[in-house]
């Protein structure tokens, strides 16, 4: 209620503002970037007189896949190309710097871009410029606000339109801030940040057609918390440590986790004992109420007729895709299958 008293204030005030027509430079790259760009470029569509030009700013392509041989647009340059927008290129702030010469931005937006725009350049733009970032900040500051969310179980989360700070990411100004969204429990990283992209487009969208950014400013209500970078050791499902809520979780955050499993096989004669590792995906937590699965110590595993069950230290989880090092993903079957030959006569028993 109180947020929602808060808006209604700068909504009111909201009405008396006027700027220039704006100028964009558009700073972006993944998915979560397209729905903030598409709903500015339809407000250009309605309104020329409040949006003057579009102008994407994204990094080089780089070559990937094998042989470092493919060369693909992001998923922000692959929405201007298709809808006209000039691009720009730049990987450093030297390369953002240079653009100021050439363009006469008055308006900075930065969505899912993954460096701090130079103070320099936002200085030189008249109205500053605009992050949306997908939490209620301040909580969960940083480049993985969502992985955060789904690895500590929050049931609601939501996005924030903020200024740019000159020197810190996620320091700046709120200016405008949805309100709680509900996490499903079948949300997984790639369907909660579709839902936050929508919304944040929304809401820059509202933050420039009634002209939010000049000067409002919205209250914290949120205590701080940092969402930094996420190695990928922390992929790692510890059986004995974690409950299968946790593990469920950890996968919907970073996807496929991995485990070790200790090995016993012959290699031209002799016996070769090893620990390898395992890939777990397509992974969902388990009824609670079953009682037809005997496992006794964590990290313990046996087919089941859905899938491949494996015991954590509360709790079971199924799992339908099993990649054991150096061999391609199998279903359960297979994999117990050829447990014998590829696995030897070890436990069925995954290890921390």
């Amino acid at each position: 209620m109180k947020l929602l008293h808060s808006y209604s204030r700068i909504f009111q005030r909201s009405l008396h503002y006027k700027y220039d027509p704006l100028n964009i430079a558009f700073f972006g790259s993944g998915k979560f970037s397209v729905a903030s760009l598409n709903k500015i470029l339809d407000l250009q569509k309605r309104c020329p007189e409040k949006i003057s030009t579009i102008k994407v700013i994204t990094r080089t392509i780089k070559p990937s896949g094998r042989y470092m041989k493919t060369f693909s647009e992001l998923p922000a340059s692959e929405f201007a190309i298709k809808h006209n927008i000039p691009i720009l290129r730049a990987d450093s702030s030297n390369d953002i710097l240079q653009l100021v010469e050439s363009n006469d931005f008055n308006l900075t937006i930065a969505v899912s871009y993954g460096k701090l725009i130079p103070a320099a350049f936002l200085n030189n733009c008249k109205y500053g410029g605009l992050n949306v970032h997908p939490s209620l900040l301040p909580k969960y500051s940083g480049s993985s606000p969502i992985q955060y969310a789904l690895l500590n179980d929050d049931k609601t989360t939501g996005v924030t339109v903020q200024t740019l700070h000159p020197t810190k990411f996620d320091h700046g100004n709120i200016v405008a801030q949805s309100e709680e969204m509900e996490i499903d429990d079948a949300d997984d990283f790639d369907s909660l940040s579709e839902r936050l992209a929508q919304r944040g487009g929304v809401l820059v969208l509202d933050v420039i057609d009634k002209g939010l950014f000049l000067d409002a400013c919205v209250p914290n209500t949120y205590q701080r918390s940092l969402a930094p970078k996420i190695d990928k050791s922390k992929s790692q499902a510890l059986w004995r440590s974690y409950t299968a809520r946790h593990i469920k979780r950890l996968y919907d955050a970073l996807g496929p986790v991995y485990t070790f499993i200790n090995t016993r096989t012959k290699k031209k004669g002799r016996l070769v004992e090893e620990k390898k590792r395992v890939i777990l995906s397509s992974l969902t937590e388990m009824d609670r109420e079953r009682n037809d699965i005997q496992l006794h110590q964590p990290g313990d595993f046996t087919l089941a007729k859905d899938g491949l069950c494996i015991k954590c230290r509360e709790g079971l989880i199924l799992v339908q895709k099993i990649k054991l090092q150096t061999r391609a993903n199998e279903s359960p079957e297979k994999f117990m299958g050829s447990y014998q030959k590829t696995v030897g006569d070890t436990p069925q028993h995954f290890i921390d």
